[in-house]
Order: structure tokens, then C-alpha cells, then sequence
């Protein structure tokens, strides 16, 4: 309840004339905020924002906005977010909360859904179902809203769309143009054949879905055997009560 009156309190601040800006480049609610512990708010009107304390280390692009609950736990309101560093760091948003033991990752609002992106990452998904993904490094899934039946909707995980990928990961970067190109050759140097893993990914769920549908009907099966047997039991203690007096 905390977390949701604080997002309601930063979101009103950024509708109303409320405006303290950092460097020309953030806008901070309250002042100063992200110099102490306390809850803060934030708002990227420069090119990016880059933070750094501790052992996180975010990258934020132009236009987004966030809120910082706990110094390990962000919520991406709009915009996106590279974690570079973030070791156990929680960042929550509409539809899922990501969360790392180690590597990078992205976390990418867009309109309906989220994006999130495993660049080489021990990454654990969380979905507002409950429900846990597994995202392989080099591979990506976009979350939604709930459906009729109280289920997170997301789609198929996908490699990382890296021609979309690269402007953004570029406008954050901060080494020279030589090291960018090098990290980009590295990532996919260290992916591999990202297409015969997506192959043997599908093969897995496939084989997993398979495997579940197999359990349910051997399940319902079983329940149809006692059902019967049951049935079967009931007519024949009538029989022995009406015809063996």
C-alpha cells in the first residue's frame, strides 16, 4: 500500500507545476532525493541518466521516469532502464519484477507491455501472476496485462532484436565508439547461434507442453477409472441390499 501511495505522490508531482531540476538534466522529486536514502522520484529531461552507489549502476534513457523505494528496489514508470550493475537489485514495472544475481539486463516500456531483454544475466522474472520466466542470455520477452482468467499475458522469448537494440544501448553507452563495437561483437561472440537456441528452446517447451498435457490426461483418466470403479461399487451394494435379504 506504501509503494502505491508514493507512485501516486510522484505521479501528481509531475502533473502539477512542481519542478526541481538537478544539472539541467533531472528532475527530482524531493529535492536532492537521490543524495539520501529516502524514497525519490525522478524524471529524465536530458539526453540520459546514469546512476551510480554501491553496487548499482543504472543507465536511463531520455523521457523516463522512476521511482526509488528502497535503495535495491526501483519501479520503471515510463521509458527504459539498463542495469549494468546491480547485484539482487529489484526493479518492478506495470506487469513484472526483474531481478539479478549478477550481468545486464533491460527493462523497456512500450505502450501496453513491457520489454525485457537478458543481455548476459542471472535473471529471474517475476510476472504479477506469480508465475517465474526463465530468459535465456541473448534472448528477450515482452510482458503484458492480465487476461479473463487472472493470467499475466506475455508472448514467445525471442533472441534480442539487436537492430532495434543498438540505437538505444548506443545513446546510453559511454566509452568510445572503438569499445562499443567491441562489447557488441563480444555479446555476440558469447551467444553463439542464438537461432539453433531459439530452436532448442521451442523443442524444450514444446516437449514440456507435451509432457503436461500427457500428465492431465493420464490424470483425468485415472479420475474417470475411479469414478467408474466407485460407480460400480455403489450398484453392487445395492444389489446386495434389495436382492440378498
Amino acid at each position: 500500500m506504501k509503494k502505491i501511495v508514493r507512485l501516486m505522490l510522484f505521479l501528481m508531482a509531475f502533473q502539477m507545476e512542481v519542478r526541481v531540476r538537478a544539472a539541467g538534466d533531472l528532475i527530482e522529486q524531493p529535492s536532492a532525493c537521490l543524495k539520501s536514502q529516502e524514497s525519490c522520484a525522478i524524471q529524465v529531461t536530458g539526453s540520459a541518466f546514469h546512476f551510480e552507489k554501491g553496487n548499482n549502476q543504472l543507465h536511463v534513457t531520455t523521457g523516463s521516469a522512476l521511482v526509488r523505494l528502497a535503495p535495491d528496489q526501483w519501479r520503471l514508470v515510463k521509458g527504459a532502464v539498463w542495469v549494468e550493475g546491480g547485484k539482487n537489485l529489484q526493479l518492478e514495472s506495470l506487469y513484472a519484477t526483474t531481478k539479478a544475481t549478477m550481468g545486464e539486463y533491460w527493462v523497456i516500456s512500450q505502450d501496453s507491455r513491457i520489454l525485457i531483454r537478458n543481455m548476459n544475466a542471472s535473471l529471474k522474472v517475476t510476472l504479477r501472476d506469480g508465475k517465474t520466466l526463465e530468459i535465456p542470455e541473448g534472448f528477450e520477452v515482452w510482458v503484458a496485462g492480465m487476461n479473463s482468467h487472472g493470467k499475466t499475458e506475455y508472448g514467445m522469448i525471442e533472441p534480442v532484436n539487436m537492430k532495434e537494440h543498438l540505437p538505444m544501448w548506443n545513446s546510453l553507452y559511454r566509452g568510445s565508439k572503438e569499445d562499443f563495437v567491441k562489447e557488441v561483437r563480444l555479446y555476440r561472440d558469447n551467444w553463439g547461434d542464438l537461432a539453433q537456441k531459439s530452436s532448442q528452446l521451442y523443442q524444450a517447451l514444446t516437449e514440456r507442453k507435451i509432457a503436461s498435457i500427457e500428465a492431465q490426461e493420464k490424470a483425468e483418466e485415472t479420475r474417470r477409472q475411479r469414478k467408474a470403479a466407485e460407480l460400480q461399487r455403489m450398484k453392487d451394494l445395492y444389489r446386495q441390499r434389495v436382492f440378498e435379504r
